[in-house]
């Protein structure tokens, strides 16, 4: 089960006109999950949480439509350089009568580097000293699933083992500042 999690980072926007704009930055991702895993034979219910930890580069074009003086929306859309740095590792252990119940879960990267579609709608508030304050939301979706979790579920010398692909997909609700920009000197 995927967790609530985490993804914070930095965004630079050169604008264009009012209307258009192109922004990347560099995001860290950090992806929470748990595994419950059930025994109904004998009873025992185990679960183990993990991370999965990943750097974004995100480059997206950004057209707006003023709402108001100060207010606008926008609607971006583009792509994401994911990069997954290292594989990771989580356990636990439950006591029962005689025997230890052990639950494992070892997550593999599919690859180091991958890309993902972006897509984002969000209201910004432009102030003309005091910078702009955002609120939106945005689509990540990798084009292909980022990496492979074996779980292992150990009954005294009994191992059962089973795969899942995690796809990397999120929702994110966006809270964003950007600093005051001042304006270009004419020649």
């Amino acid at each position: 089960e995927p967790r609530p999690s985490l993804c914070f980072g930095m965004v630079i926007r050169h604008g264009f006109t009012d209307f258009f704009s192109v922004e990347t930055g560099i995001n860290l991702v950090r992806r929470n999950y748990e595994v419950i895993g059930v025994d109904q034979e004998e009873g025992i219910t185990g679960n183990t949480r993990f991370a999965f930890t990943g750097y974004e580069i995100p480059l997206q074009g950004l057209i707006y439509v003023r709402l108001g003086q100060e207010w606008w929306m926008n609607g971006a859309g583009g792509m994401s350089i994911d990069m997954y740095p290292s594989s990771t590792f989580a356990s636990s252990a439950v006591e029962g009568d005689t025997l230890f119940y052990d639950f494992a879960v070892t997550t593999v990267k599919r690859r180091w580097v991958q890309l993902s579609l972006l897509a984002n709608l969000g209201f910004e508030y432009r102030h003309k000293s005091k910078g702009s304050f955002y609120l939106g939301a945005s689509y990540h979706r990798p084009f292909n699933d980022m990496a492979i979790s074996q779980l292992n579920y150990q009954k005294g010398q009994e191992v059962s083992r089973a795969n899942l692909a995690l796809n990397g997909n999120y929702f994110t609700i966006d809270l964003r500042y950007f600093f005051h920009e001042k304006g270009k000197r004419r020649r």
